[in-house]
């Protein structure tokens, strides 16, 4: 159940099973069935067998995360010794945070950053003026009608007219997102095109990208509690 690297660039990615031979990916040798013991930091990308840019095939992402989930899942190893379950569970554990990192355009394109800059993406409040000016009108829309809810009981014509506020307030929140994630397609079709030193224009807009769609998540998921709040 040993490994050896083939290539020190290639550290906690591409490995040599001992048990056959056969080089691997990943942390599973699919020839003789070894679980391989983790090295180093496992790109999520090579790991989950998509390409590494800022839009991924989401089909096949999720048909390769279920596919290995089957293969390193701790319950296939309830037999095997305490190493090897508590390797099959810190693989487990390895494989989830890969699929929810990728799934998610913010995260997978955070990651992407670090891995191209060898660092993790700056957490910035740095967002367009448009977004901060929708941010702030819908959080002060957010605060009203979170004080309102704390008074439990008010007005019905105001308390409908918060639900309705609220809903337009999600429904914009789900267009500027679908906005953002079509700029990360434009910057993808782009980022296919050129390399090195050249995809620091990319980058740098991925990052601003980020920041919005953290802004967006943030705000959707509290407009989603205050919608069942005063419900």
């Amino acid at each position: 159940m040993e490994r050896e690297i083939l290539d020190p660039e290639e550290k906690g990615k591409k490995v040599k099973c001992l048990s056959c031979g056969s080089p691997r990916e990943g942390f599973f040798c699919y020839d003789c069935h070894t679980l391989l013991p983790i090295s180093g930091e496992m790109d999520y990308f090579a790991m989950l067998e998509v390409e590494k840019r800022p839009v991924v095939d989401t089909a096949r992402l999720k048909d390769n995360f279920l596919k290995m989930s089957e293969t390193v899942h701790p319950d296939r190893y309830y037999n095997s010794s305490p190493e090897v379950q508590e390797l099959a569970l810190k693989c487990s554990s390895l494989l989830n945070k890969a699929y929810s990192t990728l799934k998610d355009p913010k995260e997978r394109i955070k990651y992407l950053i670090s891995l191209e800059t060898d660092k993790e993406a700056p957490v910035s409040s740095r967002a367009s003026t448009e977004t901060m000016e929708f941010f702030i009108e819908a959080s002060d829309v957010c605060s009203e009608v979170d004080a309102f809810i704390k008074k439990k009981g008010g007005d019905e014509s105001l308390l409908r007219d918060y639900q309705k506020n609220l809903h337009r307030l999600k429904k914009e929140t789900q267009d500027r997102w679908k906005g953002m994630t079509n700029e990360i397609e434009t910057v993808d079709k782009e980022w296919a095109t050129v390399s090195g030193e050249n995809r620091k224009p990319l980058l740098r807009r991925l990052l601003v990208l980020s920041h919005e769609l953290s802004y967006l998540s943030k705000l959707h998921s509290l407009i989603d509690e205050l919608i069942v709040g005063i419900s």
